[in-house]
């Protein structure tokens, strides 16, 4: 057997390949073999009929059409072995030369995984964590603020029959028209004066203040030029406003029973206000890891030149636009529609995403590369471990899952997990 490999391009690969007509027989055996096994031929049990036989009752042409895709399907996978190419797609096989009791000849073009030449990436790993740091530093106001937060939510409401004030919840119908025609209507809305729902109506909370339950009242107001809603800009509305009801927020007392009746395991308010500290403190460090994280990922990638597979990118894009539609189908909108709504059609689409995909893949490939380099492995219970947390969480048997969606989920976790070790390697952890 004879080989010769062109680069197309340096992700693209086209294989010549021929057979010769010695080497071919040992397929035309095997063809035989599995055509007079599928045949019933008087006088011979099945798959013992002769060569001759089967030549005679199917044809040469056949015979030999079954054995040019046997040799391709078994001499094609070893030449990807001995030639240690790294194949990232089926490969589009034609057939050159091919007639009975001559060499075959096949082409076989194929992309493959590009030559990665990466930089020092543990120095620029380095250089980058001693530049940011890892350290966090929780403000003794950013824990107040969080517990006021925990205690708003916590506060009870309490009708009153005074006027309504700032942070009251009030309950009001209303009508608005512009140029003598309504629009806007609502009836029975109920909001928290000054929690900025009606900022795009600039001076009509200011208005409502003061007003009791069942007390009406109308007035004009007019929006800002600069306003986001441009039916809405530089407009007089006329009000007529009916106060339906008025409810002070009444907020718990800060001691150690407010922090007990959050939590069974929290005991007193210094207790309450530690766990808080922690929680800023793990968000800040889980936010500077990603910080860290990208600007490794992106000085490793300004010094690192390859050429980016397209059939990745487009596969990279098929999986963008499955998200999205899965997005959409959740929110029970359909995926046309989106299109219809967006004036864009799927090309477009891909073409606008196309730089985020590539990034993407060259993200994935860099990590592929360096656990490579690092030997980084992912033992088989590690996928275990987290296919269990993952039943667990969604509520679902991993028993009662097709076996394709299990192979999925199990390649998502293995590409999850290594790409964890190479960020742990990078940071230090």
């Amino acid at each position: 057997m004879k080989t010769k490999i062109t680069d197309i391009s340096k992700t693209k690969k086209e294989i010549e390949v021929e057979i010769d007509s010695k080497e071919m027989e040992e397929f035309v055996e095997k063809a035989v073999q599995e055509l007079a096994s599928e045949m019933t031929i008087k006088g011979f049990r099945p798959g013992k009929a002769p060569r001759e036989v089967v030549e005679n009752s199917v044809g040469k042409d056949k015979v030999w059409a079954q054995a040019a895709q046997k040799a391709i399907e078994e001499t094609y996978p070893k030449i990807i072995r001995e030639k240690e190419l790294f194949t990232l797609s089926q490969p589009e096989v034609q057939i050159t030369k091919t007639a009975p009791g001559n060499p075959l000849h096949y082409k076989a073009t194929v992309y493959t995984m590009p030559e990665i030449d990466l930089p020092d990436y543990k120095d620029i790993s380095e250089k980058v964590l001693k530049k940011e740091g890892m350290e966090v530093k929780v403000e003794k106001k950013e824990i107040e603020e969080t517990l006021e937060r925990i205690r708003e939510s916590r506060a009870e409401k309490e009708e009153v029959k005074r006027g309504a004030k700032e942070n009251d919840e009030v309950t009001l119908s209303f009508t608005g028209k512009m140029e003598g025609k309504d629009a806007m209507k609502e009836e029975n809305l109920t909001f928290t004066i000054g929690d900025g729902q009606f900022d795009i109506l600039k001076g009509f909370e200011d208005e409502i203040k003061g007003m009791k339950e069942g007390e009406e009242k109308s007035f004009e107001i007019e929006t800002p030029k600069e306003s986001p809603n441009k039916e809405l800009a530089g407009k007089k509305i006329d009000f007529q406003v009916k106060m339906e009801k008025v409810k002070e927020r009444k907020l718990p007392q800060l001691d150690d029973q407010f922090a007990k009746s959050l939590h069974q395991n929290i005991s007193s308010l210094k207790e309450l206000k530690e766990k808080i500290e922690e929680g800023i403190a793990s968000e800040k460090k889980n936010s500077q890891e990603e910080k860290v994280k990208t600007e490794i990922l992106k000085e490793i990638m300004e010094k690192t030149s390859f050429e980016v597979p397209q059939i990745l990118i487009e596969k990279e894009l098929d999986n963008m636009i499955e998200h999205l539609k899965n997005q959409l189908s959740q929110s029970g909108v359909s995926y046309d529609k989106y299109l219809e709504q967006i004036k864009k059609s799927e090309e477009e689409l891909r073409k606008e995403w196309e730089k985020s995909a590539k990034e993407n893949v060259a993200t994935a490939l860099i990590l592929y590369k360096i656990s490579e380099e690092e030997n980084i492995e992912v033992e088989d219970q590690e996928i275990e471990n987290e296919m269990d947390k993952h039943f667990k969480m969604t509520g679902r048997k991993k028993e009662e899952e097709n076996e394709e969606n299990l192979n999925r989920l199990k390649a998502y976790i293995y590409d999850v997990l290594k790409n964890q070790k190479v960020f742990n390697l990078l940071l230090k952890k």
